[in-house]
């Protein structure tokens, strides 16, 4: 005499189903934590919108190791017409020629302010952020680990870059005004100022950056 067929009743797919839905709630979560929204979520914004003077090029604190290499709006990345604010760093040994020893990606190591032209105020700022390696501005197959250890000896080059989320940008400004007030003029005092500072507590490296005319 055959036996019955075997069927899963409803209680053994309760059993399958449940560690299936964590696991997937549990990959979902961390790809949330790690991504941008969840940098976006928690970074804060370092000034007050519209008041606090951009540091003058030269003074203390800016190290002559990292330059801003550029800065600026692109919406070639989300495809959707809506623009994005980076800042693409170079990173070397500077004056003193000695050897630097990073972590990448930089998460959470990088504060940005980009303040107004002509001596203007805050127009969007973060503190918490992260700086990646700048893939594109290497040559193919020479771009240094996304993740790992980059040791930055005499005559190299730490390519990095540096999103600013949405909402770093203060009410009433456009991301096309962290660029210049007045995108029509060719006067340079009419173009925003872009500090970075980046710390890797990690490395002890502390480096600070300055574009602009104030």
């Amino acid at each position: 005499m055959a036996g019955k067929p075997f069927a899963v009743g409803r209680g053994t797919w309760w059993r399958i189903g449940l560690p299936l839905v964590a696991a997937g709630l549990l990959v979902v979560h961390l790809a949330w934590e790690n991504g941008p929204r969840r940098e976006a979520a928690a970074v804060s914004r370092p000034g007050e919108c519209g008041k606090g003077a951009a540091r003058q090029a030269g003074e203390p604190g800016v190290s002559r190791e990292m330059t801003v290499g550029s800065y600026g709006t692109d919406n070639l990345p989300r495809m959707q017409g809506k623009p994005t604010f980076k800042v693409r760093l170079t990173v070397s040994p500077g004056p003193d020629r000695h050897a630097l020893t990073l972590r990448t990606p930089l998460t959470g190591a990088v504060t940005v302010q980009v303040h107004a032209g002509r001596g203007g105020g805050l127009l969007a700022g973060a503190r918490g952020l992260t700086a990646r390696v700048d893939e594109p501005m290497y040559e193919a197959g020479t771009a240094p680990s996304a993740a790992g250890t980059v040791r930055v000896a005499e005559g190299d080059f730490l390519h990095l870059v540096v999103e600013l989320p949405d909402a770093a940008v203060c009410p009433g400004v456009a991301m096309g005004d962290l660029v210049s007030r007045d995108p029509g003029g060719n006067d340079a005092a009419d173009l925003t100022v872009v500090t970075v500072v980046l710390v890797d507590r990690a490395s002890g490296v502390r480096m600070e950056a300055q574009t602009g005319v104030v």
